[in-house]
């Protein structure tokens, strides 16, 4: 972080002043002189590489080709900083995610060269035209079929392709519930394999600045100075002063943009080796192959449950899918982010959940919109719809039964998630009225007579927010809370530009904040200018991710506020002899006495006085000291057309408790947004691999997404109690849709067809897996 903005890299690239500035995305960035960079990719997802050409040099447009021999010394693989423990006390494997394949390649589309060239195309074209020797070798995509004795392993040196084989819980105390219970429902769940597809593809430009021996990368990413640091630190064995991200603009991300990616160091180095800018922004089928992944894994699911209803425990023994390499938090979505969600918004006595992390030929995993909190979810509420068939239980009375009482409040889970406020109950009760619950039996003989099979379900969840579960792992220095930055700078218009550490990608974050700032100093909002993205202007920023970032993003803002107000009444005291103590803020205004001023009228007093840092300037790092539980129910309704297989989702509600809404249109966007990314996963999105391991769904062509089409016209309510745990009362919402739409679209769809199919229905619920669930009993019978 640099004081003075003069000193910056950034300031030294006029290209990038002014596209920042307009708030371009990065692949309309185009600097004068710009080369290009293209990667020569992996037909294959196990193979031995015998050989590469280098005939691309040839070329006179060519500038450079490298492959993983000419990587300069001392580099090393991107790490996982997730560190985790086996269930016997030993660490975790950790294959190396390097920046190219050298003597195998491990998933297709992992890179084997780059080429540099004077223009896109004709990089493109080189990398093209490169001819690569292979030896095929045998290769498994699916992690349940790499567990397997005798499947073909992904590295030599992890047997059977554990990574790791974790647990959370007590077996002991699971075992002894499971003994008293009286009925005990056992099922086998998927939760599918997604690509994360958002709008813009990732891409990166590397400039070398010469004045300052340094490098500014600029890419779409969820933390600049994440990637800086990792990059820079991590990787390169660079000071991180010499190295500065930007992030202009970011068009959709969901995770995707986390993490550090080898295309973002292999243009840094390019741009390093050739003195030069270097661009590459990749096709969407480059997305397709070697983004991350989300989700993916197998769980077989234990529930006990006593005569009258309750549920004694729940167990869930997983197998998650990591891909080839380890992405930078890859186990993290399947243990300590997702498992000690198991238990919901229920009052469950007994958690336990083991997972084993299991490498397959495909590219790495990592966090997906909820980052294994909608996992979680989805077992615990598919669950309890299949104990309320297998017992003859009313789902209803059996969610009513188990929901944790809003009277015992504050109450801590079986897993340790301890919950100061919600309206479970009440958002439950409120979501069955509105939904006309009641009604159902009437609409579903309806849709009978029209040949249609129609179902309703029901999923209630709680988040967690506030990134700690994280925070434990990274902020050892601050007892495992999460942190983070913003920064008050008075211009010399009179506008106050406010930096924060988190990052939007299409949030809409800017609107929030400057509505946070503009409130609490009662200035107009259009005197706030919100930046964010630029690793140059706060020492310190955490991005974007676990819908933290109104949490953490406001706590940050309102202490920096706090700051600039304390600054402000010192530099009056020192003007007028009124002591500090006696100069009060109040109704948006310095009160001495009798005399007051705006925050802007004594800031122009003072920059006559200052000189290049305006003296009420401030820069906080802020520590969140306790995380939000928004929560609420979902309940879908489908009609199953039993003649096509084709789901169609007829009536959505959701009942929320978000507490304070900071932006009441914003909350509603991500809440629609969450729902159509949880019908793409329940009911279209399929990851689909070849018998020879090669993804079958690599572009939009064959990997189909929502459309508008498909998404109901849901009935968003809010009902909020505030969270007393933060100065605005607010709780995260990001992800929360994503998590409950999943489990009650496909206890619909079960619900729809569980009289004419034979065991449970997984996702995706496509028309064709319908159908052939549904054609499937008629050939038995």
């Amino acid at each position: 972080m640099r004081n003075d903005p003069t000193s910056s890299p950034v300031d030294a690239l006029p290209w990038l002043r002014q596209a920042y500035e307009n708030g371009c995305f990065t692949a309309d960035i185009h600097p004068a002189g710009c080369l290009h960079a293209a990667f020569v990719r992996a037909a294959h997802p196990h193979a031995e590489i015998l050989d590469i050409s280098r005939d691309v040099l040839d070329d006179p447009d060519v500038l450079a080709f490298w492959t993983a021999n000419d990587l300069p010394a001392g580099i090393k693989p991107i790490p996982c900083i997730i560190p985790l423990d086996n269930r016997d006390g030993s660490p975790r494997a950790d294959p190396p995610r390097t920046l190219m394949a050298s003597a195998k390649c491990r998933y297709e589309g992992e890179i084997l060269a780059m080429v540099v060239a004077r223009s896109e195309l004709a990089a493109r074209r080189a990398a093209a035209r490169c001819r690569v020797s292979y030896r095929l070798l045998p290769a498994v995509t699916d992690a349940d079929e790499a567990a397997r004795d005798g499947a073909p392993l992904v590295w030599d040196d992890i047997p059977d392709n554990l990574c790791f084989d974790w647990e959370m819980g007590s077996s002991a105390a699971r075992d002894a519930a499971l003994r008293g219970a009286a009925h005990i429902v056992r099922r086998r769940l998927r939760n599918n394999a997604i690509i994360i597809s958002p709008m813009e593809t990732r891409n990166a430009i590397a400039a070398f600045v010469e004045k300052s021996d340094s490098f500014v990368l600029v890419s779409a990413t969820q933390g600049a100075h994440w990637t800086r640091d990792v990059i820079a630190c991590d990787v390169l064995g660079w000071p991180a002063s010499r190295l500065e991200v930007v992030t202009p603009r970011v068009g959709g991300s969901f995770g995707a943009k986390i993490f550090v990616y080898p295309e973002q160091v292999l243009v840094l180095l390019a741009a390093e080796h050739l003195r030069a800018t270097v661009k590459w922004s990749a096709t969407r089928t480059e997305g397709c192959l070697t983004d991350v992944r989300g989700r993916d894994n197998w769980t077989d699911a234990t529930m006990a449950l006593s005569a009258d209803g309750r549920i004694l425990a729940i167990a869930a023994d997983t197998i998650a899918n990591l891909g080839a390499q380890l992405s930078n938090y890859g186990p993290f979505s399947s243990t300590t982010c997702g498992a000690p969600l198991l238990c919901g918004p229920y009052a469950i006595e007994t958690v336990h959940a083991r997972v084993r992390g299991v490498l397959t030929h495909t590219a790495p995993l990592d966090s997906y919109r909820g980052a294994g909190r909608p996992e979680a979810h989805y077992v615990l509420e598919r669950m309890i719809d299949e104990a309320a068939r297998e017992t003859g239980m009313d789902p209803v009375a059996l969610r009513r039964r188990n929901l944790i009482d809003e009277t015992r409040l504050p109450y801590t889970t079986a897993t340790g998630i301890h919950i100061e406020s919600g309206m479970f109950r009440a958002n439950f009760q409120r979501a069955l009225e509105e939904a006309d619950h009641a009604g159902f039996a009437q609409r579903r003989e309806e849709s009978r007579a029209r040949g249609l099979r129609r179902g309703i379900g029901m999923a209630n969840f709680i988040e967690t927010n506030g990134g700690f579960a994280l925070a434990k792992i990274l902020e050892r220095n601050t007892g495992g809370l999460p942190r983070e930055t913003a920064r008050i700078t008075f211009l010399p218009d009179a506008a106050i530009r406010l930096d924060v550490g988190t990052q939007s990608s299409g949030q809409g974050h800017r609107r929030a904040y400057s509505r946070v700032l503009a409130d609490y100093l009662s200035l107009p909002a259009a005197a706030i200018q919100v930046a964010q993205g630029r690793s140059d202007r706060l020492r310190q920023g955490t991005g974007t991710g676990g819908s933290k970032s109104m949490l953490s993003g406001s706590t940050a803002i309102l202490d920096a506020a706090d700051e600039t107000l304390a600054k402000a009444r010192a530099w009056l005291a020192a003007r007028t002899g009124i002591s500090a103590d006696d100069i009060v803020w109040r109704m948006g205004r310095l009160w001495m006495g009798d005399i007051a001023l705006t925050l802007l009228d004594a800031a122009k007093m003072a920059r006559s006085e200052s000189g290049l840092q305006h003296p009420f300037d401030s820069h906080v790092t802020a520590t969140v000291q306790s995380g939000t539980h928004g929560n609420g129910c979902h309940i879908c309704e489908v009609e199953v057309d039993p003649a096509t297989g084709r789901t169609s989702v007829v009536r959505y509600t959701a009942v929320s408790d978000f507490g304070h809404l900071l932006s009441p249109e914003g909350v509603m966007g991500q809440q629609y947004g969450g729902i159509a990314q949880g019908l793409g996963q329940a009911l279209i999105e399929e990851c689909r691999y070849d018998d020879r391991g090669k993804l079958a769904s690599a572009d939009f062509s064959s990997y189909h997404l929502p459309q508008a089409a498909d998404m109901p016209d849901a009935r968003l309510i809010f009902q909020n109690t505030p969270s007393g745990t933060n100065r605005l009362g607010l709780k995260g919402c990001g992800e929360a849709a994503a998590s409950a739409a999943p489990p009650a679209i496909m206890n619909a769809v079960q619900h729809a067809l569980h009289q004419e199919s034979d065991g449970i229905i997984q996702m995706p619920a496509t028309p064709e897996h319908v159908w052939n669930a549904l054609h499937h009993r008629r050939a038995k019978q």
